[in-house]
């Protein structure tokens, strides 16, 4: 499968920002270095993608890309640069809305990107045991015995250990849709 058809062929679990990037990352312009607009135009666009995946992009970025992509097109020395560049253009028409969404809202809908993820602990499931507690090396969560914990969100690694360390399945770890948690300590239900 050539990487335009396993672009186009994108599962629903699968972030086309990811994708790209991996794509990118074991390409062969990388460790090439013939042609100044295939390494660097791969250079670029890893660092870009990179950006873009750990909520650092920017509205210029787009631009960029599309530059980019012209640029490699017209320029590259081999069929491998001038493909990457068409495999990136094409990911960016396709998908341009997933693009979108990583840059303006901070969003990965895949929940592949990891930094735009968030673990919750919910409060219908949550025993207040505190194994959470004790698991979480950045002290990011916050509560008492018999209390539902909160998570800190400005201090979460996402390490995953809480989650790791919960037999009551209390924490998840969510993407674009958030569930609805306490914003304070507040007493267990009683089962």
């Amino acid at each position: 499968m050539n990487r335009i058809e396993k672009i186009r062929s994108l599962k629903e679990n699968q972030c086309i920002v990811d994708v790209l990037l991996k794509e990118i990352m074991t390409h062969p312009c990388r460790d090439c270095g013939k042609c100044v607009f295939g390494y660097e135009g791969i250079t670029q666009f890893e660092m870009i993608l990179k950006d873009i995946t750990e909520k650092k992009g920017r509205e210029s970025d787009k631009a960029l890309i599309r530059d980019l992509c012209s640029m490699m097109k017209t320029q590259s020395l081999c069929e491998e640069g001038i493909d990457i560049a068409d495999a990136v253009k094409e990911a960016f028409d396709t998908y341009g809305e997933i693009f979108d969404e990583h840059i303006s809202k901070k969003a990965c809908r895949a929940g592949v990107c990891k930094k735009f993820m968030t673990c919750h602990i919910l409060a219908n499931k949550c025993i207040g045991c505190g194994e959470c507690m004790d698991a979480c090396e950045d002290d990011a969560i916050i509560g008492k015995s018999k209390f539902v914990h909160i998570i800190d969100q400005d201090e979460c690694t996402l390490c995953g250990k809480c989650i790791d360390h919960c037999d009551e399945e209390a924490i998840v770890m969510a993407g674009a849709v958030k569930p609805r948690c306490p914003k304070k300590p507040i007493p267990c239900k009683k089962r």
